[in-house]
């Protein structure tokens, strides 16, 4: 666990790139040796690092409240992901450098964006049970689509700097807005 949250720590700090297996155990305050206990190298424990990332996003999402519209759920959603990619850019870079490199590491990324996209569709059917006459693929694409949008806008917020001007209410409210009109 220590040494996971060092490889988590310094993959916040310089991304994968910078990650250094020395750097992990000077941190977790263990030797070389115990790291190789448990992983072959740093993409191992960047691996499961990430996985552990992705399932705490999944356990800590917002739930559904008992009439909230298909809009107020993606509001709630959008300030929660919004908040969670500015305070873990580093992790969330990680991951997109990774997912470039491996394909084992664009899987994970793959299966969270694939879930997010059946969850929002069977909310959106919720909302407006017309649009199950749409062929599937097209709304799969319409979700997948919606969810690439954020995922690079926020990269271009957070890691790039690019200043919107908006604050995290009229942010979530205008990716929200976009995401309501593509879908239904």
């Amino acid at each position: 666990r220590k040494l996971m949250i060092a490889a988590a720590e310094l993959s916040q700090d310089s991304g994968f790139g910078g990650l250094k297996v020395a750097d992990i155990c000077k941190r977790a305050d263990f030797a070389h040796g115990t790291f190789y206990l448990h992983w072959k190298d740093k993409r191992g424990v960047a691996h499961d690092v990430l996985a552990a990332f992705m399932e705490a996003i999944r356990a800590h999402r917002p739930q559904r409240q008992p009439g909230q519209s298909f809009y107020e759920r993606l509001v709630i959603g959008h300030l929660y992901y919004i908040d969670l990619y500015r305070r873990n850019i580093g992790l969330m870079r990680c991951q997109g450098q990774l997912a470039d490199e491996l394909d084992t590491f664009a899987v994970i990324g793959l299966k969270a964006n694939l879930a997010l996209a059946h969850r929002i569709l069977r909310a959106a059917e919720r909302e407006q049970a017309s649009l199950v006459a749409e062929p599937p693929a097209q709304r799969l694409t319409t979700a997948l689509g919606c969810i690439a949008m954020v995922d690079k806008l926020l990269h271009e917020v957070f890691a790039r700097g690019l200043a919107l001007g908006l604050g995290d209410d009229e942010f979530a409210g205008t990716l929200s807005l976009s995401w309501h009109r593509a879908l239904l």
